[in-house]
């Protein structure tokens, strides 16, 4: 295969990615539309969830906010259930905070695609077709693991 080759297709996958999601746009939404979190908690869940863990400090930082307004805003995560607030073991006085499974999914559902492709869509494809599908799938989550690494 040559380069130009490889250029082109990784051109039309990207172009045909970009209108999968034009697809599904409005569906995506809807989890947006129906959270009862404001934007300020949800990108502290973000940072959190993003980070694995962090603290208070860095936290009003990242927002560019006080420290009193970023512990309004975990205190309504953690009454929530979406995060906890636990002792740093080598500095009592300062808070880690981390993420529940509770805020994990909250993020995933905002962010994240379906985790399931709608059965009547995968229906209209033939057998090669999800053979291929398949097999371009599997090879995009190990590229994407890799990068990852």
């Amino acid at each position: 295969m040559t380069d130009q080759t490889r250029d082109q297709l990784v051109a039309e996958l990207a172009t045909l990615h970009r209108d999968l999601g034009e697809q599904f746009f409005a569906t995506r939404l809807r989890p947006l539309l129906e959270t009862d979190l404001t934007v300020q908690q949800l990108r502290a869940l973000a940072l959190v969830q993003v980070d694995r863990e962090s603290t208070p400090q860095r936290l009003a930082e990242a927002l560019g906010v006080s420290a009193g307004t970023v512990s309004g805003i975990l205190d309504r995560l953690t009454a929530a259930g979406m995060t906890v607030r636990t002792p740093d073991p080598t500095d009592g006085r300062v808070r880690r905070v981390t993420s529940t499974e509770k805020g994990s999914e909250a993020i995933r559902r905002l962010v994240a695609h379906d985790e399931d492709l709608p059965p009547d869509l995968l229906a209209l494809l033939d057998v090669d077709d999800l053979r291929a599908l398949t097999r371009g799938t599997r090879a995009l989550l190990e590229a994407a693991r890799r990068l990852g690494s």
